[in-house]
C-alpha cells in the first residue's frame, strides 16, 4: 500500500496534517479490528514529526470516535459499529460525505418557499427551489436535511436524476452537485441549536421521541458573498462531533510566557 502524504493545506498544524493521513488510512482500512496501530515514537519517526504532534494528533482520532487509547497497550480502532464520527470544520469536509454516506431522498427538488429561507437566501421573490432527505452511513440514518437554493442555483441541478424522485439512494451531495455544475462556494456560516426529537424527527431519525438533537443551519455562499443554499440539518447528536480552535486576541502590553500541555476544543 502507497504511504499516505501530509497533503493538507501547508497553514494547518502539524497535527492536523497528521490527523489527516492517519483519517485516510483508516478509511482505506489499514489496520484490522483489534489490531494496534502505531506507538507515537514509530509514528514520529515515520512522518518526522515530534511525539507531541503525534498525540495531538491522536487525540483528534479518539475525540472523533475514530480510535481509542488504552495506557500501558496502545492505540486501537474503535469497533466498526461504533465509529462513524465525522468532523466537520470545513466545507471540505462537508463535500466528503460523497464517499461514505448514502442520501435517501423524502421530498424532491422542486418549487417551494420558506419564509425563513428566504430571508436567509436575501430573496425578494418567493419563489425558491427545495427538498429534504436523510443521510445514512451503512445503513443507519444519522441526520435528516432540508435544503432551499435560489431560483437561479436550483435551475442548475433540478434535472439532476438522484434529486428527482422519492425514494432515490445516492452518495451525492447538494454542494458537491453544485461544484461540478461550476458553482465556487468558498464557505458557509453556520449556527447550532438543540432541541427534543418530534414524532416525526423520531420516525425518521431511529429515535425515541423526546431524544436529543443537534439542529445545524448553515448558509453556503460564493466567491462573491451571494448566498447560494441554506440548509438546515437534526443530527443525533452521537454521530456528530463539532471542533473548534479558541485562539487568543493579541493585545499590546509586557509578554507573558506561560508553558501549556495542548489543549482542545470539541463540541460535543
Amino acid at each position: 500500500m502507497a504511504q499516505p502524504q501530509m497533503t493538507a493545506r501547508a497553514e494547518q498544524p502539524g497535527y492536523r496534517r497528521l490527523a489527516a493521513a492517519l483519517r485516510d488510512e483508516i478509511r482505506h482500512q489499514r489496520w484490522g479490528e483489534g489490531e494496534a496501530l502505531p506507538t507515537d515514537g514509530e509514528l514520529g519517526r515515520r512522518f518526522g514529526v515530534s511525539r507531541q504532534t503525534v498525540r495531538r494528533a491522536y487525540l483528534d482520532l479518539v475525540n472523533e470516535g475514530l480510535v481509542y487509547r488504552v495506557p500501558g497497550r496502545g492505540t486501537f480502532l474503535t469497533p466498526s459499529h461504533l465509529r462513524y464520527h465525522r468532523a466537520f470544520e470545513t466545507v471540505d469536509d462537508l463535500l466528503a460525505l460523497s464517499q461514505d454516506t448514502e442520501m435517501e431522498i423524502l421530498q424532491p427538488l422542486g418549487g417551494t418557499f420558506d419564509l425563513r429561507a428566504g430571508a436567509a437566501l436575501q430573496l425578494t421573490g418567493r419563489l425558491m427551489y427545495g427538498m429534504r432527505f436523510v443521510r445514512r452511513h451503512q445503513g443507519t440514518v444519522f441526520c435528516h436535511t432540508s435544503v432551499h437554493l435560489p431560483p437561479d442555483i436550483g435551475l442548475l441541478i433540478e434535472d439532476d436524476e438522484p434529486f428527482t424522485e422519492v425514494g432515490t439512494r445516492s452518495t451525492r451531495t447538494v454542494i458537491g452537485s453544485l461544484a461540478g455544475r461550476g458553482l465556487q462556494i468558498s464557505g458557509a456560516e453556520q449556527s447550532m441549536t438543540a432541541h427534543a426529537a418530534d414524532e416525526t424527527d423520531a420516525e425518521r431519525l431511529g429515535c425515541p421521541v423526546g431524544h436529543p438533537l443537534l439542529r445545524i443551519e448553515r448558509l453556503y455562499v460564493d466567491a462573491s458573498g451571494r448566498p447560494v443554499e441554506w440548509a438546515v440539518s437534526d443530527f443525533v447528536p452521537e454521530h456528530y462531533t463539532h471542533r473548534l480552535h479558541l485562539g487568543r486576541q493579541a493585545r499590546p502590553g509586557p509578554a507573558l510566557t506561560v508553558a501549556t500541555s495542548p489543549t482542545r476544543g470539541t463540541s460535543p
